[in-house]
């Protein structure tokens, strides 16, 4: 199966304020790192696709409202939006300033995740023009595929196929997007009563490497990294201390940092 590496023992996805966390992995360099509450496996794997009905939202605009939460207001309101329809995802808004806005679904996680086919996920994401043109092609003809009911066994042969041939590349230099909705559900929670969002984050994408040149997965840092076992790809997240909207995320309240800080 598709695997990440595990780049750093002592955290299961991004420590704020010494809680342990630590990196699953970036297939696609979509996915991110799951926090320290969600590093028990999944209560459940879900075994198959449920019905299509349950991974499309209720309407267009709903989904527009949301893929546009993953970034600034200041990028989202010039960026292209993509929605997913029955056959794939579709163009709703077209923008200007090369900025790729959409909503992630489950089956950008590796092949083997225990959720795989969860049909609560949703991840707002806003790629830049480098990253939409060099990676978000790989994920568009995964849902593609799943679409298509192609099963999980056949898309890992074809993935590797395409890797093989050279068809599945390194990102393009400056590749990277912004996930900072509040409204993310990156994973089931666990326990339960858990949350299902994660840190507000920037991503950068860089052809595979360790997270040293970057100082990444050091004790009390803000900056994580993932390299996938299969793909040429390294994630590099940033965690930022606000929401899309404006409101301070968990990493800045646990922090202290209610208030911002001006110099000058």
């Amino acid at each position: 199966m598709v695997k990440c590496k595990r780049t750093a023992r002592w955290a299961r996805d991004w420590t704020r304020a010494g809680a342990s966390l630590g990196p699953g992995c970036a297939l696609l360099a979509l996915t991110v790192w799951m926090p320290g509450a969600w590093s028990a496996p999944a209560a459940a794997e879900y075994a198959k696709m449920a019905p299509l009905a349950q991974y499309l939202s209720a309407n267009r605009a709903s989904e527009i409202a949301f893929a546009l939460s993953a970034a600034p207001k200041s990028i989202a309101d010039q960026a292209t939006v993509l929605t997913l329809g029955r056959h794939g995802y579709e163009t709703a808004v077209k923008g200007s300033n090369g900025f790729v806005c959409f909503v992630q679904r489950s089956w950008a996680n590796d092949f083997d995740n225990a959720e795989f086919w969860n049909p609560r996920i949703r991840t707002p994401q806003c790629w830049n023009a480098p990253a939409a043109s060099s990676l978000l092609p790989d994920y568009l003809k995964r849902t593609q595929w799943v679409l298509s009911g192609i099963s999980r066994q056949e898309m890992v042969a074809r993935t590797k196929a395409e890797l093989a041939n050279h068809e599945i590349g390194a990102p393009a230099p400056g590749s990277m997007a912004y996930m900072m909705s509040k409204d993310q559900y990156i994973k089931d929670p666990t326990p339960p009563t858990g949350t299902a969002r994660w840190y507000p984050h920037v991503m950068f994408y860089v052809p595979a490497t360790d997270g040293s040149p970057w100082g990444a997965n050091m004790p009390g840092g803000p900056l994580f990294s993932a390299t996938s076992d299969v793909e040429p790809i390294t994630t590099y997240f940033l965690v930022v201390p606000r929401w899309s909207d404006g409101t301070l995320g968990p990493y800045a309240t646990n922090l202290g940092k209610a208030a911002p800080h001006h110099h000058g």
